[in-house]
């Protein structure tokens, strides 16, 4: 039986990686507008990445047994002053997600789940490779 603290973070993570599909889908659309469309393009492609992301956490729960709960997806609702703005708000929602996946890792461990802690090492080296890849946008711009 799985932990209902770690159900529920697991369950959220199914938003915040819709979410983040939307947001990057919004990036995509502000660098396609400025005419950037190598980087519009990158955003279009980590957008799909979220949006698998998130029906691997989906499938997940289903494969446990556990009840899948969907919610409402925000919108992305900023407006950003330049180019580089837009990368460094990338950055920080890497570091956000990074920052989520680890929580989930945390009451996982706490609850000796050692089974959703092996479904979340691929993400916590995902995590790792989005924050540098990241990095690296911010770098070339």
């Amino acid at each position: 039986m799985m932990n209902e603290k770690v159900r529920e973070l697991l369950n959220q993570q199914i938003n915040k990686e819709f979410y983040s599909a939307y947001l990057y889908l919004d990036f995509s659309n502000y660098f396609e507008a400025a005419g950037l469309d190598g980087f519009a393009n990158w955003y279009k492609i980590q957008a799909q990445e979220e949006r698998d992301h998130a029906m691997l956490f989906y499938q997940y729960l289903q494969n446990e047994n556990q009840k899948v709960t969907l919610e409402a997806i925000a919108k992305p609702d900023k407006v950003f002053a330049c180019h580089l703005d837009v990368l460094k708000a990338g950055l920080t929602h890497e570091e956000y997600v990074t920052s989520l996946i680890n929580e989930i890792y945390a009451a996982a461990y706490e609850a000796r789940d050692f089974r959703t802690m092996q479904f979340l090492d691929w993400f916590v080296k995902e995590q790792g490779e989005e924050e540098t890849n990241a990095h690296d946008l911010i770098t070339k711009m």
